[in-house]
C-alpha cells in the first residue's frame, strides 16, 4: 500500500476539501515524471497547480451555479490534472481525457499523491472531435484553460461534440480560455498576435499561438443560455470576489457588469481570460 502523509489510506479521503499531498510515493513518481517533461515540480503551474485552481476555478463548480458534487463531470484537456482533483475533491465524478499520453501519466500521478485517484477516470483520447462516450452521458463538461490549443480547424468539430456528450439542462464551463479580443495573448503573453490573420502562419512557417473568439465558442453552442449574464452579470461578479478580487476593482467590475447585463452582454465574454457558464436548454 503506498505511504500516506497523513496516516490515511487513499480509500479512506474523504471529499469535500482542499486537496492535499498525502501520498509520499505517488508525490515522489509525480517530481519523477514532471522532470522527465523538463518541468519544475515546485513550479506554481506544477506541483502548485492544484492549490491555484482550488483558489480559482473551484468556485465555478462549488455551488455558485449548483454543485457538482455527485455528478457526472468531463474534463476536456486535462494536462497536470489539476481540475480534475479539484473536481473530485468535490465530491464530483470525475472523467479526464487527454491527447498527451505523458502528460495523462502526470496527471494520474498527481490525482494519486493528492488521494484522489480513486473518483477520477484517466482516459488517453487522441481526437476530440469523437469522443468515446454516448450522447448525453455528462451533467457537466469542462474546458479550463484548453481550447485555446484546439487547432481552428478542428475547433469546431470539438465544441460540437462537447454539446453531444452534454446531457440537455446539463452545464458547459469554458474557463481561463485566452481571449482573443484582447491585444495579449493571455498565455504566451505576447502582444498583438491574436490580431494575427492565419495566413501569417503560412507565410513564416511558424504556428502563433491565439486566443479564442468568444463567438466561435457560442456559434456551436448557441442552444444554451449564459449564466454569466444572469441578474445583470452579478453571477460573474460573484465569482471574481469568491477568487480574491475586492476593493475599487470589484466596484469597478461590478459596475461594467451591470451596464453589459443590460445591454445583453455577458462580462464574462469581454474579460481577457473567457469565463462562461453556459446551460444547455
Amino acid at each position: 500500500m503506498s505511504t500516506l502523509l497523513d496516516g490515511q489510506t487513499p480509500s479512506s479521503r474523504r471529499s469535500g476539501g482542499r486537496p492535499r499531498v498525502v501520498d509520499a510515493d505517488a508525490d515522489g513518481r509525480f517530481r519523477e515524471l514532471a522532470r522527465a517533461l523538463s518541468l519544475d515540480p515546485a513550479a506554481r503551474f506544477v506541483g502548485g497547480y492544484v492549490d491555484w485552481e482550488w483558489g480559482h476555478v473551484r468556485h465555478v463548480f462549488d455551488g455558485l451555479v449548483e454543485p457538482v458534487r455527485g455528478r457526472a463531470v468531463l474534463e476536456i484537456g486535462c494536462n497536470l490534472g489539476a481540475t480534475a482533483i479539484v473536481l473530485a475533491a468535490l465530491g464530483a465524478d470525475v472523467t479526464a481525457v487527454d491527447p498527451n499520453v505523458r502528460y495523462l501519466e502526470l496527471a494520474q500521478a498527481n490525482a494519486a499523491r493528492h488521494g484522489v485517484a480513486g473518483r477520477i477516470t484517466f482516459l488517453h483520447v487522441t481526437d476530440s472531435t469523437h469522443l468515446p462516450f454516448d450522447r448525453g452521458r455528462f451533467d457537466w463538461v469542462s474546458c479550463n484553460s484548453v481550447l485555446e490549443y484546439v487547432p481552428p480547424e478542428v475547433l469546431p468539430g470539438v465544441l460540437r461534440e462537447l454539446d453531444r456528450v452534454l446531457r440537455p439542462g446539463g452545464i458547459a464551463a469554458v474557463v481561463g480560455t485566452s481571449n482573443r479580443l484582447w491585444p495579449r495573448e493571455n498565455h504566451s503573453r505576447r502582444w498583438f498576435v491574436n490580431y494575427l490573420p492565419r495566413w501569417v502562419d503560412r507565410l513564416s512557417g511558424r504556428r502563433w499561438a491565439r486566443g479564442v473568439g468568444v463567438w466561435q465558442i457560442r456559434r456551436e453552442l448557441h442552444a444554451y443560455d449564459d449564466l454569466t449574464r444572469a441578474r445583470g452579470g452579478r453571477l460573474y461578479v460573484a465569482l471574481k470576489a469568491r477568487m480574491g478580487v475586492r476593493g475599487r476593482k470589484l466596484l469597478v467590475l461590478d459596475a461594467a457588469s451591470r451596464v453589459l447585463g443590460a445591454l445583453g452582454i455577458s462580462p464574462g465574454a469581454l474579460a481577457p481570460t473567457t469565463s462562461l457558464v453556459l446551460r444547455k436548454r
